[in-house]
Parts: structure tokens; sequence; C-alpha cells
């Protein structure tokens, strides 16, 4: 049983099928990108120990987060776009290098700046993901690639994990937090070695290729603002004018880059590839999971770090809370495992489906059961399986809707929504716990976290509508025998 959609079928294999080992070539690009993710996420437990070594306030440090989304947001759909335009091996070999060139400046910054620099620049390597989606849609037999892109999306949930544990991990042992990325670019450059010796791909670069100037400032202008509004909202206040300013700077921005799109000769992104009515429906099932899923992270970590002492928590330090979170990292990569074949029986819809689902339940779990540590670790080996089943279908209901030559932009432009639907939805649960503080403490009420599993949980719930809605068909033939 194989599967189908209604856009012509692919070109026929390049040389890089044959020229290059797809194992080694998956392995390469599965640790290059669990090792950004997790370089992304080791930050928030360590945040403390590195605004001290800058010799600035926890408040300042916070920017390193915000630079990093900021640049991830730019950098993703850009690169994506230039992969499929130029190379994707071309392009992934420069994210992986500036990805490193970013972890040794964090390494070594002596000043809040110039470790902004480093955590811009660390930014580009969200980019990776599509890129790699791209390298293997290029270079593995098509049978194997729904399996593999599963695995390198879930990493997107192990690595946001992983990194959790191991800044907690390393923290214990001594390890200061600028020290943690020495590791992270270690594993980098590494990964860039092996892309450029492992990856064989016939790739062209198109000789009337015209970047879209104007489509890349508007764009990237518009998510610049709405992500630092997103962000900084909670400190500035929602109703000031500086976050007003930028809510409003970023609708005239992507209204001015769909203006821009429509007329551009090569638009940075395609509208009309991202109006087809399967990619279309997977960005917004993709934006609202990121809301709803991601916002759990927080939720249960500061759940387990609370003192129990205030009627409800454990009193866990960051390593505590990290290894709660292990079993997500162990549901995701079972979840990875298992999409596969649910895609080659039933197609990639129903996975979604059954993801958007899981993670619903997780929540609803949460509300029930929440007074012993141990149920928090069975919600997030839930939470693993539900990410791992939705993200692992996503990039093959993508990839099956639009043309080769479209795969890096297609995906990273979910990518980043799906990110800005995590930043939205980890904004509403912070300030839904901030609206149920304690009268004595700088706590949340136990209530308050109830609140914000609902309404994470009905948030996940719509994205089990939005699935339902997805209008993909799954059927046994496929053009020229093509699975994905």
């Amino acid at each position: 049983m194989t599967l189908t959609s209604d856009v012509p079928a692919p070109t026929a294999p390049t040389p890089g099928r044959t020229a290059s080992h797809p194992t080694a070539v998956l392995l390469v690009l599965s640790l290059s990108t669990f090792a950004i993710v997790v370089m992304q996420s080791m930050v928030m437990p360590s945040l403390a120990n590195i605004s001290a070594a800058l010799d600035v306030t926890t408040v300042q440090g916070s920017w390193l987060i915000t630079a990093n989304l900021l640049a991830a947001a730019v950098f993703t759909p850009l690169f994506g776009s230039l992969g499929d335009a130029l190379g994707r091996k071309r392009i992934l070999l420069v994210v992986l290098a500036l990805t490193t060139l970013g972890s040794v400046v964090v390494a070594t910054a002596g000043g809040l700046g110039v470790a902004l620099v480093g955590r811009v620049l660390q930014g580009t390597g969200m980019a990776a993901m599509p890129l790699a989606i791209g390298v293997i849609r290029s270079v593995f037999p098509a049978e194997k690639v729904p399996s593999s892109v599963a695995l390198l999306s879930a990493l997107t949930g192990v690595g946001a994990g992983a990194g959790l544990l191991f800044s907690g991990l390393l923290l214990k042992a001594g390890m200061s937090g600028q020290g943690m990325f020495w590791l992270a670019a270690l594993v980098t450059a590494g990964g860039f070695v092996g892309a450029a010796t492992l990856i064989h791909l016939a790739e062209h670069q198109r000789t009337d290729f015209h970047l879209d100037v104007a489509g890349l400032l508007t764009l990237s202008g518009g998510l610049v603002c709405l992500v630092l509004g997103i962000n900084r909202g909670p400190e500035w206040g929602w109703t000031s004018g500086s976050v007003l300013g930028l809510f409003a700077g970023s609708v005239v921005l992507l209204a001015a880059w769909l203006f821009s799109a429509g007329r551009a000769k090569q638009p940075l992104v395609d509208i009309t590839m991202m109006r087809h009515p399967v990619v279309l429906v997977s960005n917004l099932t993709a934006f609202i999971l990121g809301a709803g899923m991601f916002s759990a992270f927080v939720l249960v970590i500061q759940w387990v770090q609370t003192p129990g002492a205030v009627g409800y928590g454990f009193g866990t330090d960051a390593l505590g809370a990290g290894l709660t979170l292990l079993p997500l990292t162990l549901g995701t990569l079972v979840a990875a495992a298992a999409v596969s074949a649910l895609i080659k029986r039933v197609g990639p819809k129903w996975p979604l489906v059954l993801g958007a689902a899981v993670a619903t339940l997780t929540y609803v779990f949460m509300l029930v059961w929440h007074t012993e540590h141990w149920h928090f670790y069975v919600a997030a080996g839930l939470m693993g399986l539900g990410l791992g089943l939705s993200m692992g279908a996503i990039p093959t209901l993508l990839n099956n809707s639009v043309a080769p030559e479209q795969t890096s932009i297609v995906n990273g432009v979910n990518a980043t929504l799906r990110s800005i639907g995590g930043s939205i939805g980890t904004t509403v649960a912070s300030a839904i716990l901030a609206a149920h503080a304690m009268e004595t403490l700088p706590l949340p009420t136990e209530n308050g976290y109830l609140v914000a599993f609902a309404v994470s949980g009905g948030i996940c719930a719509l994205a089990v509508v939005a699935a339902l809605l997805l209008p993909y068909r799954h059927q046994r033939t496929a053009p020229e025998g093509i699975l994905a």
C-alpha cells in the first residue's frame, strides 16, 4: 500500500540516490539537528548561570532566548528557500558552519552584546531541519523517506526535553552555562564534516535565480515584530505602546509581504504553494499544535520544581525537572518508529489526528492526576507519543503535496509557524499562571495550573478538528510508485 496526492510525480532519482549511503547520511543529519534543538533549550535552566558570568541580570540575560527565537523566525524560511534554489547541501553546510561559530562565540563571550551575536548565529540552525528533509527526499529510496523524515521531525520534541535534562546534568557536574556550548560546537562541527563528506548530491545552482529582497525584508520584519511582541509582552505589558506597535507593524509588514509575493517573479515563498489545501491545513494544524503542546514544557517543569509545602509540587531541582521530561523523549522515539508503518497503512492524515488526540488526552490526564510525581512522568510519556505521531506525519503530508524542488521551503515555513505557535502557547500558559498568583508567595496557585492545563488541552482539541479537516487522499497506488 502506497501513498499518493494530486501533485505531479517527482522527477527521476538524482545521482545522489546511489552516491550517498542513506544510513550514514541519516546519522549525520540526526545528530546535527538534535544538537541544534538541544542548544536552543539548554539555555533556559542555565540562564541564571550564564547571566552571572556575563555580569547582567537574569531579565537582561533573557534576551539570549529572545534573540535566538527572532533569528530562527527569520532564517528558517530564508535558508529553506535558498536551499531549494541553490542546493540543499550547500546551504546546509552554511547553516552548520554558522551554528558552530555561534556556539563558539557564546562560549567565549565576555559580555551580553557578543553573546547575543552568538545566539543569533545559533538561531540560523533551526533551518537545518527543513534542509535535512529536502536532502533525505533527494538521497533516500522512496520507501525509506517517511520513516527517516519522521525521525528527524521527532527530534524537535526529543531535543527540547533533552536540552533541559543535559543542562541539569552538566550544571550538576560543575560545568558552566557557557561551557556547555563548546559541546554543542563540537557536535555541529562534526555534523558539518559528515555532511560535507557523506552527502553526495548532483545539485546545480539556478542561473536565473534572483533573491526576492522585498519579500525577505517584509516577511522577516513581520515575523520579528510578531515574535518580539509575543516574547516581550509579559514584561513590557500587553497594552503598552511598544507591544501594540510591534503587533501593528507585524500586520502591516506581513500584508506587504503577501502583496509583494503575489507579484514577484521568484517569490521567497510561493503563495500558490502555500494555498494548496493540504499545505494550508497542515500549516494551520502545526501552528495550533505548537500552541497547545509546547506549553507543557513550562507547566510540567514549574509544577515539579514548586516546593511541596505550598500544597502542590515536589521541590525538584533543574536536573529533577529534566528527568521528569525523560519519558517525553522515549515516547517521541517510540512514536517516530511507529508513524512510518501507520503512514503506509492508513496515510499520514490519521497519525496526525491520533497525535493531536493523544496530546489532548495528556492534559486531561494531568487535570485528573497530578498529586504524585510519577503522574507527570506518565504525562510526559503521553505527550511524547502525541508529539512524535503528529510531527512525524506532517512532513509527509507536505512532501506529498508539493513538487520536490519546494521541499525545504514548505517544511521551513511549517517549522516557523509551529515555533510561533509554541511561543504563543507558552505565553498564554505563563499569563494564566501569573493571573492566579498566591497572595503571600510569588507562585501560581494550583488552580492556576489546572486552568492552564484545560486551556492547553482545548487548544490541542482544536488541532484535532483541524487535522480531521485535511483534504488528503490516501490511495493504494502512487504516481510511479513514489511513497513520499
